[in-house]
């Protein structure tokens, strides 16, 4: 709820008080002018005091959060004067577990209610992101370029029309008509952050321009634990904390829109582009046991956009939006040193590179469409029809192997996605009834060598699939809300998994769309609502039931190499809960937990191939998946200070604990006393900022880590330590 407090001085009051006798005055002369009453009645009149006058609504994120649709939402504002990123936030939310490779710029994987990776999809202002480039990724992103983050779990509205499989992300960018928000940090290991958002539209012509950019860099020189390798004995040396040698990261990015709104042909018509690039050093393989010291990459993206949206088109209650764009982005891997390195920096000479010798550049078009109609047919009915369509096209070349034949092959994918849904609103109740259709059309090539004779065939892969669902809320009590959702999903490959990346992921031409069961049983309730005490609880139960599930496979033997694999079953039952609690706008604090037991439920594991089929047995039948944290959750504690003799003044100090039960990172039940743990974490951050003239001018300090804890995630990657944070904000606004 939003109460909005007027206080009045004498003066105000007595004028408000004359006004309303005026009022009341005119309506009754103009009953006594049609109905003759005595005009005694006007001398009954008295005085009415007024104290205040309380407006009470619902915000914005409020009811996106009482949809029927299971949702969390990230109140941006909130996180502006850290130096915390979207995933960082984000991996403080219910559900949520963002895994990282390292520090800043690392290869990380997005986990919501079990499903990770690009089972769960991405979105900027609506508008898939799924092929922008790796610097447009949420590690990159300043949280102060968005106004709120929405995070839907197992069951999307169709508005987002995506094939997802375990829900979404969609980032909406700020709003603000006129502002200017400038900020700029330094902390350990060199790191740099720096972000500039703003906005201006003139009243009179409409003429708009929006504005975000960003840069980061970091040397991510942070001290880790390994064995180094001793290349006399070939054997792993005793245990030695040493420093990250090769692991800098560069990123800068800018998106620019420019056009009209509030017009009467469109809310708002705006052309801009998306510029960003990456210059990346890789330090280590999918395991910490492979070290590089040379081999790095680098990207960057041109993505010109256009964004339309009209209200009330042709007709009333009739909304139509339409995002457009294309993304041309060049990916650039080089392995060229003749030398191998271990953690010390000592090398030995190579035949050709560290791992393969490469030069691989990819070349990546991606074009973009989607499109939303929405009419309310009255105040109770509602429809709406989404589109979507990407057609991504690759092409590869390496001046290292000029002559490889899979150069000239067709590396390609369309897809297109079509929703319709009907949406049913009353005062306690409201329900969603939709049906998504999709299709796929992906052009690859297999190899299909044998007797070591290179030998290439293209492959085509043609599917269409149906899905459909429901959703509905009610109110039991104004302040108990009940939810439940159903639907059957499917979600096609990505380009990354149908053909790889050239560095780390092999490609799977094979590769089956997955499908799912979604179910999410959820509830709402506000325990204290009004005065000066605010408690909110929230609970969910998911249940997830997956086909054909793609998941990342990992050879130990091969600790570079990656390839994306149909598991087959998988099962996913799992809970969890939150509760918030704020006192006098002073005090604020939430704990969260979320539990996910995601069993593997295939029997035989089953390939096939150009050359055929095959089939075995599944050692991890019924045992939960290996590398992916069952139960974690999130403590977080804050306060704002009012600064004595000023109440434009602030301080806030903010906790934020986070925890991850110990899990294995291969199969536990294989082999007797498995040791491919990833211990229990705990990990502790604080953060305190100085808030001068209404926050138009902030100084902010944070600790991460604080008690220096060994932190992992994928195949036991050691995370950064203990570090400090310092961050200067200017903000003004009409």
């Amino acid at each position: 709820m939003v109460k909005i407090r007027l206080k009045w001085n004498n003066r105000q009051k007595k004028c408000l008080k004359w006004a309303i006798l005026a009022l009341l005055f005119l309506n009754c002369a103009d009953s006594i002018a049609q109905s003759k009453v005595d005009t005694t009645v006007v001398d009954t009149l008295k005085p009415i005091k007024v104290e205040e006058v309380r407006v009470e609504g619902k915000t914005k994120i409020t009811k996106i959060k009482e949809q029927a649709f299971s949702v969390n939402v990230i109140d941006a504002k909130q996180l502006y004067n850290s130096s915390v990123d979207l995933n960082q936030a984000l991996n403080r939310s219910t559900g949520v577990r963002v895994r990282e490779d390292g520090g800043m710029g690392s290869n990380f994987s997005f986990s919501l209610n079990g499903f990770s990776g690009k089972q769960v999809k991405f979105f900027l202002d609506g508008l898939p992101t799924d092929n922008f480039g790796s610097s447009l990724t949420l590690n990159n992103l300043p949280a102060t370029m968005a106004e709120r983050v929405e995070i839907y779990k197992g069951v999307l509205p169709v508005s987002l029309g995506a094939d997802a499989l375990g829900g979404a992300v969609n980032i909406v960018t700020r709003a603000n008509s006129n502002y200017l928000d400038v900020s700029y940090g330094y902390g350990s290991f060199n790191t740099h952050k720096a972000g500039i958002n703003g906005a201006f539209t003139d009243r009179k012509t409409g003429f708009t321009v929006r504005t975000n950019a960003f840069y980061n860099y970091s040397d991510n020189n942070y001290k880790v634990n390994v064995r180094p390798l001793d290349w006399e004995t070939l054997q792993d040396g005793p245990e030695q904390e040493v420093e990250r040698f090769h692991d800098s990261y560069r990123s800068i990015g800018a998106q620019i829109d420019v056009g009209v709104s509030g017009k009467s042909y469109a809310d708002h018509l705006l052309f801009g582009a998306i510029l960003s690039g990456n210059n990346k050093d890789i330090q280590t393989g999918v395991t910490m046991e492979q070290v590089f010291g040379a081999r790095t990459s680098r990207s960057n993206s041109v993505i010109p956009t256009i964004k339309y949206k009209k209200s009330d088109l042709f007709l009333e209650g009739l909304d139509f939006t339409m995002y457009g764009a294309y993304n041309i982005t060049n990916n650039h891997f080089v392995d060229t040193a003749r030398l191998r390195f271990n953690w010390l920096q000592q090398t030995i000479p190579s035949s050709s590179a560290e791992s393969s010798r490469s030069q691989l550049k990819n070349r990546d078009k991606e074009a973009l469409a989607s499109a939303n109609l929405a009419y309310s047919l009255n105040d109770n009915q509602a429809f709406s029809l989404n589109y979507v369509l990407t057609d991504f096209q690759r092409k590869s070349s390496d001046v290292e192997n000029p002559d490889n034949v899979t150069f000239l092959m067709p590396q390609g994918l369309r897809k297109q996605n079509l929703g319709i849904a009907w949406q049913t609103t009353y005062t306690r109740f409201t329900s969603t009834l939709f049906s998504k259709l999709y299709n796929l059309n992906a052009k690859s090539f297999e190899d299909v060598s044998t007797n070591n004779v290179p030998q290439y065939e293209q492959t085509e892969l043609n599917r269409t699939h149906v899905g459909y669902g429901a959703a509905a809320a009610y109110f039991i009590m104004p302040n108990l809300q009940t939810k439940a959702s159903y639907e059957h999903t499917y979600r096609l490959p990505e380009a990354t998994e149908l053909l790889g990346d050239g560095l780390y992921v092999r490609r799977n031409s094979n590769l089956k769309p997955e499908k799912s069961d979604n179910i999410n049983l959820g509830v709402l309730y506000t325990v204290l609502s009004g005065g000066v005490h605010r408690l909110n609880l929230e609970g969910n139960f998911i249940l997830r039931n997956a086909k054909d599930y793609i998941r990342q496979d990992q050879q130990q033997v091969q600790p570079v190499d990656r390839q994306y694999i149909n598991v087959g079953d998988v099962r996913t039952t799992g809970g969890e809960a939150e509760i918030r609690y704020s006192w006098n706008n002073r005090l604020f604090a939430s704990v969260n937990a979320t539990f996910q037991d995601i069993i593997d439920r295939t029997e035989f594991l089953i390939s096939e191939n150009l050359t055929g089929t095959t089939r075995s047995p599944n050692l991890n039948y019924g045992f939960r998946l290996p590398n992916m944290p069952y139960l974690f959750g999130n403590v977080n504690l804050g306060t704002k200070i009012p600064t004595a003799g000023s109440d434009r003044d602030a301080i806030s100090l903010n906790y934020s604990l986070g925890y991850v039960e110990k899990y294995y990172f291969t199969p536990n039940q294989i082999g007797s006393n498995n040791q491919d743990i990833i211990p229990r974490q705990i990990s502790h951050d604080v953060f305190a900022d100085y808030s001068l003239n209404n926050g138009k001018y902030v100084i902010a300090i944070e600790c991460k880590n604080l008690t220096n804890s060994r932190l992992y995630d994928n195949y036991l990657l050691q995370k950064p330590g203990r570090s400090f944070f310092v961050k200067l904000r200017y903000f003004i606004t009409q």
